[in-house]
């Protein structure tokens, strides 16, 4: 099973010392290691290693080659909650948690779009019975009653607008 790390890091040492002497040098390959096993969180790498956070922070941000890995095991690690949200987006058992994940998905991602949070004093609200009802600011609502000429089509932009 690949679990995306690169095959060519080095074992971590075991040493007698609770914290690492000061004296003790840090290796780029060691510190390299503890960043790929804590997919890039520095605090938790530092543990590894038994250092302080803040010795491991200005160790790496010295290094182009350990910055650039870091952002590396970051970014695997948003690919891997990319395909949980993927996955909750297409869960057909689960109706919640695909409508919840758009809900996040539109929300973060689709701003661009339209979507995100409502401005202009009016806000989308899910009635109990799956009915969309836009309500402004004045207390003004469509769709809660489902006749007809209360219904309003509009594309996300102008609904923001």
């Amino acid at each position: 099973m690949n679990d995306g790390l690169p095959q060519d890091l080095i074992p971590l040492p075991t040493s007698p010392w609770v914290e690492r002497p000061s004296a003790v040098p840090l290796d780029v390959e060691e510190c390299r290691t503890a960043l790929w096993m804590v997919r890039g969180n520095i605090t938790e790498a530092a543990k590894l290693i038994k250092i302080t956070p803040l010795r491991l922070r200005n160790f790496v941000s010295k290094s182009p080659y350990l910055s650039a890995e870091m952002q590396e095991a970051k970014d695997q690690l948003v690919d891997i909650a990319e395909d949980v949200v993927y996955e909750a987006l297409t869960d057909e058992d689960d109706k919640t948690r695909k409508d919840s994940m758009a809900r996040f998905v539109l929300g973060s991602q689709g701003k661009a779009r339209g979507w995100g949070h409502a401005t202009g004093g009016m806000s989308i609200k899910n009635s109990s019975g799956g009915t969309v009802i836009v309500q402004w600011a004045d207390g003004t609502s469509f769709g809660e009653d489902k006749k007809e000429e209360n219904i309003i089509d509009v594309t996300p932009m102008e609904a923001a607008g």
